[in-house]
């Protein structure tokens, strides 16, 4: 039984020749089928029909299915095929896998947690309705040649602006008179957070108010809002509307509010809001100061609010200015003296304001930009990684990509599939990032100074945002070698002629130089920034600050105070007591505005910081008199005299200052205006932060009795402690309070040791991510040359020879990356040092030192596989090639 002849002469003779054989078989087995089921017959009949349906150009159906494209590489289909395939290299290959996995974690997790961090300091103050329409009111000026840039306003100023310009729609006013003892009952509490404000601060500043009325609480003098936090620690879950609370020595204020606490994203604190009508805040423009804020009305700008400063200060400020200085405002100018007021938008303060008598100390928009190039510094760095291994891995996968393209895939198909691998691994990476995140959030608040928790991290767009971020980032590392791998020829590739870094070597160097310059700046930066902390902690003060002890709060003691202070003399352990009205590093708003200096023919006016001392208080600082004398004992001409440190010497033009007189203008009245006698220069002595150089400095005679400062010897300071405790709780119930001097420097250093650790941290991060990548990259180098090392190791080349010709390469990319990174870190490191009145030099063994670190941990990490390499036997080696 055989098919029609016709039929298969016209199938052998136009059927297409590429597809004839197999045409011819599959039509003899239908033939076969049909005659079985329906007959010699019919299956001729179907036969010739088919036979002529599969010629040329009839045969369509088929042509269609041959020349059919290949499926969408995007399509769902290829899409799971791509992660499956992607999930089995990584299973595959998982010494590869964990190291890019790990060094992408650790990239991820030094971003994320810098990001929470720059996130929230660009967050402050703009939780405030109408924030971007709030301005502070701050004072700008020169005098005596010298800046006057001051975080307050004059206290009347707010009001007579508001009356000035339409455009001020309201202002409010805050002061801060320092720590009081806050009686509730028999408890006493020292409470240093306590803001005095105008009654409409609520509505302009709006922190939401949980019990009271806002707009009422706060119009009578003597009146008090406290935030939740504090309601509760004096009052339990009672109702506290209505109730009173002792507030030292400015007696009792009644309770008429609650607000929620204050965030820790604004530029002020404070726990107690208390009515500013209840202190004293002067008339005097220029001897009174308030912070003040306005809020500007819709549809106005703040130039518009500016251009009414200049006749707001001919109008108040001229007038004073005779009164002060005894001087028209027309010469107070012609002398390159200066008075205006500026204003900073609230949301600015904390990143971009560094005046004088701030609220709190403020944070540097600089610091930002720093971390946030730390950043991204070492998420590249993680990204370098996965691109060097890709790429140097690449003869390993170059079969694979041979065999494909000859079974039809397309190179975007190729691409695509490598993509998916990228994309996958930082997927990975990203989850173990986020676990990681959420361990080290505690100790990283601890070190930062903030309060992020996991809904930090989870909450509104962060976790989406962290999400496409990492698609980008997988999508970004993955396309350098993904398009490397899938642009093999597969002949070559199949021949086995491709080799690995043939066309990519001189990126991979490029890349490898690249980290190890971030690296290498990193370590620079951390070392001088170490190196200035120590210099500025043990610089010389000008004091003994060591071994003084500071008694708080002698104020409650009363009557008491001058027993108490003999009674602490006769201590054994006790050298000298003093009362100090201040001691350096602390803090204190007294200032004296205008010293009318006479010298010679000449008066000129100066702003000089002064204080109230005791006769005891140099001996017990070990301060040195350079002329004249100290104060003398209960002596009640001493009021009238004066001592002044060197810089206000040199300020007010005196070589020889004894003897010489100084006029302080006070409030602008003729009874606040005095003349004092210099008796005494004390030697300069750094009693604020090296930021800045020695500011004049006049010391009053007066009994201060804020705090006391003890010079003590002693090896038993606990025990010193308990007799001194014993003495204050015979005297008062009042809380015991102490610290010590040396520590009050630590903590004006807080913000520079925080940057410190950080930027050591993230330096430690940058070296480990740059030495998993070069690890990484010896181990593939060093399997790629497996049969080199056998056949030198056959001629004779010793172990050490083997690691030497395995090393040299990247040491020399570790040496071009010192050379590029020194000078950067030079310049980078001199700008931050600028910063300071008082700096370290900048010494060539810091680069040396930082160079001579990287290239031996690059050494330590290619020298285990290297190491490794050169002990393996020859034999096994060349077997294996």
């Amino acid at each position: 039984m055989k098919p029609p002849r016709f039929a298969t002469w016209l199938l052998a003779t136009f059927a297409h020749p590429d597809r004839r054989e197999e045409v011819q078989g599959d039509l003899l087995e239908l033939y076969t089928y049909w005659v079985e089921t329906v007959g010699e017959r019919n299956a001729n009949w179907k036969y010739n029909l088919n036979a002529l349906k599969l010629l040329r150009p009839l045969a369509t159906s088929k042509n269609v299915i041959q020349n059919a494209e290949p499926p969408f590489f995007l399509s769902p289909a290829m899409l799971r095929n791509y992660l499956k395939i992607a999930w089995r290299n990584l299973v595959l290959h998982k010494g590869f896998t964990a190291i890019n996995v790990i060094g992408l974690a650790v990239g991820l997790v030094t971003c994320l947690l810098i990001i929470l961090f720059v996130l929230d300091e660009l967050s402050y103050d703009r939780y405030y309705a109408n924030a971007d329409r709030i301005y502070r009111m701050t004072i700008y000026g020169r005098m005596d040649k010298k800046d006057i840039r001051l975080a307050y306003a004059a206290g009347p100023a707010g009001q007579a602006l508001q009356q000035e310009s339409p455009g001020v729609e309201a202002v409010t006013r805050l002061r801060k008179e320092g720590a009081l003892m806050v009686k509730n009952g028999t408890d006493i509490v020292r409470e240093e957070q306590i803001a005095f404000v105008d009654s409409n601060f609520f509505s302009v500043l709006t922190i939401p108010f949980l019990k009271g009325h806002k707009a009422l609480a706060l119009i009578e003098p003597n009146t008090l809002v406290l935030t939740e936090t504090v309601a509760r620690k004096y009052f339990g879950k009672a109702d506290p509307i209505g109730k009173t609370l002792q507030m030292g020595h400015l007696g009792l204020f009644r309770i008429t509010g609650i607000c929620a606490n204050v965030p820790s994203n604004t530029h002020f604190h404070s726990d107690m809001f208390a009515s500013l009508s209840s202190v004293k805040t002067g008339k005097k423009w220029l001897a009174s100061g308030a912070y003040t804020y306005i809020r500007l009305r819709e549809g106005y700008s703040i130039g518009q609010v500016e251009a009414a400063v200049p006749a707001l200060v001919r109008k108040y400020i001229a007038p004073e200015i005779k009164d002060f200085f005894g001087t028209t405002f027309s010469e107070f100018q012609q002398k390159g003296n200066t008075f205006t007021f500026h204003f900073q938008p609230i949301t600015d303060i904390h990143l971009h304001s560094d005046l004088d008598d701030e609220l709190e100390a403020n944070s540097d928009i600089k610091y930002l930009y720093i971390f946030s190039a730390i950043a991204l510094f070492i998420l590249l760095l993680a990204c370098i990684n996965f691109m060097n291994l890709s790429t140097a891995g690449s003869v390993g996968r170059s079969k694979e990509v041979g065999i494909r393209k000859v079974l039809g895939s397309i190179r975007q198909q190729l691409v695509s599939q490598f993509l998916a691998e990228s994309v996958l691994v930082t997927f990975l990476a990203l989850g173990l990032a986020l676990g990681l995140v959420l361990l080290l959030l505690p100790s990283f608040n601890e070190l930062a100074g903030k309060q992020f928790t996991y809904r930090t991290l989870v909450g509104g767009w962060m976790l989406p945002g962290i999400g496409l971020a990492c698609l980008v980032i997988g999508l970004l590392a993955g396309s350098y070698p993904a398009f490397v791998l899938s642009s093999f020829r597969p002949i070559l590739v199949l021949k086995g002629t491709v080799q690995s870094g043939s066309r990519s070597g001189w990126l991979r160097s490029t890349l490898v130089i690249t980290q190890f310059v971030v690296s290498i700046s990193m370590i620079i930066a951390t070392i001088v920034a170490n190196q200035q902390l120590r210099f500025i902690q043990n610089k010389k003060v000008g004091f003994d600050k060591e071994q003084i002890l500071v008694l708080q709060d002698t104020h409650v003691l009363g009557d008491k105070l001058n027993a108490f202070k003999d009674e602490l003399g006769k201590l054994a352990s006790v050298v000298r007591v003093s009362r100090a009205g201040f001691l350096p590093a602390g803090t204190s708003n007294q200032s004296v505005d205008g010293v009318v200096v006479r010298n010679g023919s000449e008066v000129s006016t100066h702003r000089t910081k002064s204080y109230y001392v005791d006769e005891d208080y140099l001996p017990t600082l070990g301060i040195k008199l350079v002329q004249g004398r100290n104060f003398l004992k209960a002596t009640p001409s001493e009021n009238s005299n004066v001592l002044i440190n060197e810089a206000a010497a040199q300020a007010y033009g005196f070589r020889n200052p004894i003897g010489k007189q100084i006029a302080i203008t006070g409030d602008g009245t003729e009874g606040s205006k005095r003349t004092y006698t210099i008796v005494g220069m004390v030697n300069d002595f750094h009693f604020e932060s090296m930021r800045q150089h020695i500011a004049p400095l006049i010391m009053f005679y007066g009994h201060d009795t804020g705090q006391l400062a003890l010079r003590i010897q002693t090896g038993d300071i606990a025990g010193l402690l308990r007799s001194i405790e014993q003495q204050w709780k015979a005297r008062t119930d009042n809380p015991f309070s102490y610290s010590f001097l040396n520590e009050r420097f630590n903590t004006i250093y807080q913000s520079e040791q925080r940057i410190g650790r950080l930027v050591a941290i993230f330096a430690g991060l940058a070296v480990i991510i740059a030495c998993l990548g070069l690890f990484g990259l010896a181990a593939l180098t060093t399997h790629q040359r497996t049969k080199e090392i056998g056949v030198r190791k056959v001629l004779g080349a010793s172990v050490g020879s083997v690691v030497v010709l395995l090393s040299k390469d990247f040491l020399k990319l570790v040496g071009i990356a010192i050379v590029i990174a020194s000078p950067i870190s030079w310049y980078g490191m001199h700008e931050w040092l600028q910063d300071f009145a008082y700096k370290t030099d900048l010494s060539w063994w810091v680069f040396a030192l930082a160079g001579l670190l990287a290239i031996g941990i690059a050494l330590a990490t290619v020298s285990f596989q290297s190491i490794k390499a050169a002990l393996m036997n020859p034999v096994k080696s060349l077997r294996s090639e």
